[in-house]
Formats: C-alpha cells, structure tokens, sequence
C-alpha cells in the first residue's frame, strides 16, 4: 500500500472513526461476516435434526438474545466488522470466535424452539428443568448467578456453567449441545444421569413436535433495541475512552469535515431535501477531477497525493451523512479546495496529511 493510503486509512484512524461513529450510522450487513455462513448452517441443522417448522429470525441489535415468548434472535453489533470485535475485546474484555458464533446461534435457537412450542407450559418440561412460577418473570434481572461446579444435573459445553443460571438457559444450553453435529452427547454425559435425561428429553419433545407448526406466530414488532436504532456512539455503548487513538491517528478527517457540511436535515421531506440539499460526498465527486488536477499542480505533488486525499473525504462524508445547501455551493467548493490545498501542502513538507 502507498503511503498516502497508509496514512488516511490506517488502522488507528480507522477505529477511531468507528468509536465516534453512532451505532444506527455502521451501515452493518450480514454479507461477509460468519453470520452469512452460520445462520444458513445452523438453519439446515435444525432441520436435519427434525426441527422442520421453525425459521427464526435474526436482527443485529446491542447483543445476544432472543425475544421472550418469540423466535426472534439479536446478535451483537459489534461481531460484524473485524475492526469492532478488535475494539469490544480492547474495551470489553472478550471475543467470540467463529466457533463461538455457531455456538451462540445454536443456543438462541433452542429458546426460540421453546417460546415457539410453549415448552415452558408443559407439565413434563417444567418438573425436568425445575421450573418455579412464572417461567418468564422468575429470569434473574443480573447476569451474575449461583452455580455448583460439582454438579452433574446439567451440560456444561463451555466452562461458564451457564445452564445453572435458570431453567430457560438450562433447556438452551441443552439443545447447544444436542444439535451441535458429532458432540457425542449420549457418550459425553453418561456420567451425568440428570443431564443425560435433559438431552433425551430434547431429542424426544423434537421428535414430536418439530415437523408441527409453531404455536407462536411471528411478530417482529417485539424487536428489541435494533442496531439501527441506537443513538450513542460506539465509544459510548463500549463505555471506552479513545484518546490513545487521538493522538495516534494520522488520517481522521471527521472533525474538519463535520465544520465545511452539515448533518442532514431532518425537517425537509425527500422531494425538498434533494431541491434544496446535496449530499456531501456527491458534492466532492463532482468536483474530483478539477481538484485533483489544480491542486496537484498548484502545489506540486503526484496526483496520488490529492487523488487518495479525496477518496478519504469522500468515503467519510458518506459514512457520516453530511449534506450542503445547494445554494452555497460556489462557497463550499472554495472552502474544499483550501482545506485539500492545505492538507496537500502539509503531506509535501512534512510527509503529513495532518499536523
């Protein structure tokens, strides 16, 4: 890579524009993450397994979890780009692995197999897995819980003890590990008779009821805290303090960008928005090819210099959404072509971008 691109897109310039990025802005998609591959692997595996009817849905929100009473699974945000699981692991303390993912899908599968059979209200269901009250309203409100480490009553396939949290997770965790292909569960857990029972329990309820329909029918209205509706900025939700980045950074432009355009007007509707307003990375495309070409000349640099200069403003103006009054238009192209003048003549003297 050149070192112009080194400099406006490495890495510390790059976390730091995702820590100051609101959630709802990370334009986050499922294509080229390992949820594009689990989520059709785990699917199939459900239905290899028997469980025909059933198809959860999947939203990226705040975290893991399924909707209470729905087949409706979150994931979490912040395993959708390589940059933002470095950042969660630096600032939260984990990471979860591919393995991890498939793992976690397994799980939120088996609460959403539950809730869409009522499992919960079953009389069999309930004196296995120990269910007290209301299945629902007895979950813990904290994630710390109480657990024997000696005991031989539940699975226990990653460490944590988690199924020992509350009959829900204990039924989930069991169907982890019943649907995780090749676990040798009967073989793994012939020492554990309780938990063995629960494992033939799952493989038993699936056998009948698993080419049924669903009792629950879908209503993606209960979606809980989707990504694209979280306001606070990645530093916020992670609770992390970026000014290592401040200082490392060699390529963030955002500030000086967010000062020359505006954020988008919210009052406007679409057909005034674009009569009145254009988009900021529009606007800089437009005017490329004239900048790219004085400028260089002007100053003195290789084309390269403005070239990948404006490509940065370009991108980061889109990512963040800045617009400009078409009526200022003339005025903003003079404040555009200052502000790449300046950062050009800043790379010449001091191999900098910025100072």
């Amino acid at each position: 890579m050149r070192r112009t691109r080194e400099l406006l897109f490495q890495t510390d310039t790059l976390k730091l524009e995702l820590l100051n990025t609101p959630v709802y802005q990370l334009n986050l998609k499922t294509e080229g993450t390992i949820f594009a591959q689990a989520i059709p692997v785990v699917k199939e595996e459900l239905k290899r397994a028997g469980v025909r009817k059933l198809d959860p849905v999947f939203y990226i929100s705040t975290g893991y979890g399924c909707i209470a009473g729905q087949p409706i699974i979150s994931l979490g945000f912040y395993d959708f780009d390589p940059l933002l699981k470095d950042l969660n692991e630096e600032f939260r303390g984990w990471r979860y692995s591919d393995g991890d993912i498939f793992d976690l899908l397994r799980h939120e599968c088996g609460h959403a197999f539950c809730y869409s059979y009522k499992l919960y209200r079953r009389k069999d269901f309930r004196e296995l897995f120990r269910v007290r009250g209301n299945f629902f309203n007895t979950y813990p409100l904290k994630d710390a819980y109480r657990y024997n480490p000696w005991s031989r009553s539940y699975v226990n396939p990653n460490g944590d003890h988690y199924a020992q949290k509350h009959p829900d997770e204990d039924f989930a965790e069991t169907f982890t590990v019943w649907l995780t292909p090749r676990s040798g569960w009967k073989k793994v857990y012939r020492g554990y008779p309780n938990a063995l029972q629960k494992l033939r329990y799952a493989d038993r309820v699936v056998k009948e009821v698993g080419c049924r329909v669903p009792l629950v029918e879908i209503d993606e209205g209960w979606k809980i805290e989707p990504y694209e509706n979280v306001k606070l900025t990645v530093a916020q939700f992670m609770k992390a303090k970026p000014n290592r980045y401040y200082y490392r950074a060699t390529g963030y432009v955002d500030p000086d960008l967010k000062d020359l355009f505006r954020a988008q007007p919210v009052r406007a509707n679409r057909r005034e928005l674009y009569s009145k307003f254009m988009r900021a990375d529009a606007f800089i495309k437009l005017h490329k090819q004239q900048l790219l070409t004085r400028v260089s000349y002007w100053v003195g640099v290789d084309t390269t210099v403005v070239f990948d200069l404006l490509d940065k403003l370009m991108t980061r103006a889109k990512a963040l959404n800045l617009w400009l009054e078409k009526a200022q238009e003339e005025k903003k192209l003079v404040e555009l072509t200052s502000y790449v003048t300046a950062l050009c003549v800043n790379y010449k003297n001091g191999g900098q971008y910025l100072n």
